[in-house]
């Protein structure tokens, strides 16, 4: 609870939680959620399936292969996990999940589960076309994505927003307002972007403004991240420290 110095001499005990100082971006992280676990999933496009199976609060099983896992809750049915360097989004309102593995997106269906009629993953690059939001991530540390076009992202890391960079990406609506957004690409140096980040998967819920997510950082284990969104304009990047935010929010598509 505080920053105390035992010893000036060498030894250093201290609780740097306030600043996220000591874990960063991954600092104010929703509580994983353990609502799956004893829980097994058979998933389905028709031609391909594969297994998920939870087998307690650490391990997971996909296809018969353990891995660590982390899931995050975003809203009432759908989840955002990382299997390993895996990620899998369950949307059981629609009984649909959709894995991705490595560059490859798996759209699947839940074996045994209600799909309703016109229930689908799909892509959502046009529908995300000027939308323009910082994800604040925690100890006034965001990232703020615009997108600019189908498959391109402007990407800024705290503190630097005047440092851009268009990165290539991927988005998907997963029911609406529910977004999966892919953005590969590195981060400004002495930003609050982790160090070697490589890739970062973000599921985002526009009615609510909140998003969970995953950063991926040079093969080390991915960092788990959650947050609230702020839209801003280029007129406001003075005042992003101090969490003004726009009046008016353009959703993507509408």
């Amino acid at each position: 609870m505080f920053n105390y110095k035992f010893d000036d001499g060498g030894v250093y005990i201290g609780n740097l939680s306030n600043m996220g100082e000591k874990y960063g971006v991954g600092q104010y992280r929703f509580a994983r959620n353990y609502e799956l676990v004893g829980k097994e999933f058979k998933i389905s496009d028709g031609k391909t399936s594969h297994v998920i199976k939870f087998k307690c609060t650490k391990k997971a099983e996909l296809d018969g292969h353990e891995c660590e896992y982390e899931s995050l809750k975003l809203t009432l049915t759908t989840y955002f996990i990382r299997l390993g360097y895996n990620i899998a989004v369950f949307d059981f309102k629609q009984g649909l999940v959709t894995l991705i593995s490595g560059d490859d997106y798996f759209h699947s269906k839940i074996e045994g589960a209600t799909i309703p009629d016109g229930a689908a993953h799909v892509d959502a690059g046009l529908d995300m076309i000027g939308t323009s939001v910082a994800w604040y991530l925690g100890c006034s540390r965001f990232v703020w994505h615009e997108f600019l076009e189908e498959g391109k992202c402007r990407v800024r890391w705290s503190p630097k927003t005047g440092h851009m960079h268009d990165h290539p990406c991927k988005a998907t609506k997963i029911d609406y307002p529910v977004f999966l957004v892919d953005v590969k690409g590195y981060a400004q140096f002495r930003t609050d972007a982790p160090a070697l980040l490589d890739r970062a998967v973000f599921l985002q819920d526009y009615e609510h403004m909140m998003t969970v997510g995953c950063l991926f950082v040079g093969g080390e284990t991915p960092i788990m991240v959650s947050g609230f969104a702020k839209f801003m304009d280029d007129a406001e990047v003075e005042s992003v420290a101090a969490g003004a935010a726009k009046p008016a929010i353009d959703l993507p598509g509408v």
